[in-house]
């Protein structure tokens, strides 16, 4: 892209940082799912991981700003060697939400992480990925044997007093009261209330695996001037959030291995504006609401 139509693209400019984000594991993850934007995979070395001291290098350099909550994500963020360490550092400064697939949630580990919460004054927050309440339609997308692994985590989640998010890739462009009404009847079976804020559904972003196995973006997919004036700049997590990888700052989760998104190489360098040239973009826009942040 040419410096000029750069200029032309609408941006958003950050307030204040109140979310950071951290990929502890980049692309690492024991799942392949059909429909991952990052295209994530089990190939992986120690090199994968994100180094702790940037973890402890990013919460030092930002003790000035209101860091209102800490997300660890990847790839699998709970494949990261030094993921208790990690935890204890972010559980000193805000709550922390830990965005897993599930199957690494066994009894010892929700236990061990029950027991290090209590440590501290700021909770530990679960988003669960399921796709589908039904378990063939979950398994065909997220790999075979994810449903009952899965369900198996969130079970143990509630054992121990957490009240996990199930996080839905709504990749298939179904009602979402259709899908809460479904994951509503599976978690009642199994003694878990849910309400509206243990589901967070999202639209698929079209990159990585998802556009080889179901399509890119269009053409008329992407974010102009005008467009940006009808929707809700607050609900883009790029106005209050950066993501810390190992490379550098980037604007957002989705972006974390696109250039188009890198902002800065530290947290004390990066730009606070932020260019809406990918179509990764036009996502956000077109949901007007929070594409990874919590909804709170």
């Amino acid at each position: 892209m040419s410096l000029q139509l750069l200029f032309k693209a609408p941006y958003i400019e950050m307030e204040s940082l109140e979310n950071i984000w951290f990929q502890l594991s980049n692309t690492a993850c024991n799942l392949k799912c059909k429909h991952c934007f990052l295209s994530c995979n089990p190939k992986f070395t120690n090199k994968s991981f994100l180094h702790i001291d940037k973890v402890k290098q990013t919460l030092d350099a930002t003790r000035g700003e209101n860091i209102k909550n800490i997300y660890l994500t990847g790839g699998e963020p709970l494949l990261h060697p030094e993921i208790n360490n990690i935890l204890r550092l972010c559980l000193r400064r805000c709550n922390t939400t830990i965005l897993t697939n599930g199957t690494m949630l066994n009894d010892k580990k929700v236990r061990f992480l029950r027991q290090l919460e209590d440590n501290y004054n700021f909770e530990i927050i679960f988003r669960v990925s399921l796709d589908h309440y039904d378990e063939i339609i979950n398994d065909r997308i997220r790999t075979r044997g994810h449903f009952r692994k899965a369900i198996s985590g969130i079970q143990n989640l509630i054992k121990y007093e957490f009240n996990p998010i199930i996080s839905t890739v709504n990749y298939d462009n179904r009602d979402d009261d259709e899908l809460k009404s479904g994951f509503r009847e599976l978690f009642d079976s199994i003694g878990f209330e849910t309400e509206d804020l243990n589901y967070k559904i999202i639209p698929p972003i079209k990159t990585g695996e998802y556009a080889l196995n179901y399509g890119k973006y269009q053409d008329d997919e992407f974010v102009d001037c005008n467009s940006l004036k009808n929707a809700d700049t607050d609900n883009f997590d790029c106005k209050t959030s950066r993501i810390i990888t190992q490379d550098g700052v980037y604007s957002c989760p989705a972006l974390a291995t696109d250039s188009r998104g890198k902002i800065g190489t530290t947290i004390q360098d990066y730009s606070k504006k932020v260019f809406l040239e990918a179509n990764t973009c036009y996502t956000c826009k077109k949901l007007n609401g929070k594409l990874f942040n919590n909804d709170w």
